[in-house]
């Protein structure tokens, strides 16, 4: 009988122990776990002070010290994928544009790509490594990676279209080739009208499709002249379009009202011509004033709506 209560008692005192060593597991475990979480929490302050400071340096034109900084974010193992394709865009970035180091410039736009495919700088980070290499005189690489870039236009823009010539492997379209031509004055597109001319238009268009693509490979398109001419171009183009869709159709002409505005003009601005001789120039300055007139009214209308307020004291 004395064995049992001994056995008993050992196995008692082994499950006090075991239960005492898993205890001591869960609570390092768990400071581990803690621990880690507070790591993670810290370098996540850390990456973003780093990312922070390099912008501030890169502002202040303190390129060499940006670029440390970016390099002390890469070495957090913890840095997501994206974040890490991002900022070895942003030092082959500062590379190309700033240092002109052509070479590293090329090697991280390299390792951007191949860390997020699907990163929002691909497009450029692209057009800069063809560039790099370009500079660099490697112009056989620089083919090939061109060659391998997607391009929306390789695909027909329409049913039947047919393909004039190729830039890097892409295809000039007859229809990209109409479309411009189709966009000159009439006089001009009557001298392309036989299959030589339009030969050779095809040849110039080339050769302005390869310069604007060597414009936008060294960033042309960021010049601040281009910008400024861009946005007025744009500005232009808007008002014209919304005039046209807005105000155009207010105008409304009669036959009769374009005789009664000759009778009243006859003496003035006609000269007492015969209304047949002069007719087609009446009905154009009848046209022109009745768009004065409607786009007047409809400026006025918006300059209520707008509630504008005009200084003219200041105009010096």
């Amino acid at each position: 009988m004395t064995g049992k209560p001994a056995l008993r008692a050992s196995r008692a005192s082994f499950h006090v122990g075991a239960i005492a060593t898993l205890t001591v597991i869960g609570i390092v475990a768990a400071l581990l776990f803690l621990a880690s979480c507070g790591g993670v929490a810290d370098n996540s302050v850390a990456i973003e002070r780093h990312k922070k400071l390099a912008g501030e340096l890169r502002d202040s034109k303190l390129y060499t010290a940006a670029i440390e900084e970016y390099e002390k974010l890469l070495a957090y193992p913890d840095v997501d994928m994206k974040t890490r394709g991002n900022v070895n865009y942003l030092i082959g970035k500062v590379y190309f544009e700033n240092l002109a180091d052509y070479d590293q410039a090329a090697a991280y736009y390299i390792r951007a790509r191949a860390i997020d495919p699907d990163g929002s700088y691909i497009n450029e980070a692209s057009k800069n490594l063809v560039a790099s290499l370009e500079k660099m005189g490697r112009l056989l690489d620089a083919k090939r990676q061109l060659n391998g870039a997607t391009d929306l236009t390789a695909a027909p823009r329409q049913d039947g279209d047919i393909a004039v010539a190729r830039v890097g492997g892409v295809p000039i379209w007859l229809s990209q080739v109409e479309e411009e031509l189709q966009s000159l004055p009439v006089e001009v597109q009557k001298q392309f009208t036989n299959q030589l001319a339009k030969i050779e238009y095809v040849h110039q268009y080339v050769a302005v499709e390869l310069l604007y693509r060597a414009a936008l490979r060294e960033a042309y398109d960021d010049d601040p002249e281009i910008k400024s001419q861009q946005r007025l171009l744009l500005r232009r183009l808007l008002v014209d379009k919304y005039v046209l869709d807005k105000v155009m159709p207010q105008v409304s002409i009669d036959t009769n009202d374009v005789r009664n505005f000759y009778l009243a003009n006859k003496d003035d601005k006609y000269h007492q011509a015969p209304y047949d001789s002069v007719k087609a120039q009446v009905f154009l300055d009848y046209q022109a004033q009745k768009a004065n007139a409607a786009f007047s009214d409809y400026i006025a209308k918006l300059s209520r709506v707008e509630k504008v307020e005009f200084y003219d004291q200041n105009v010096k």
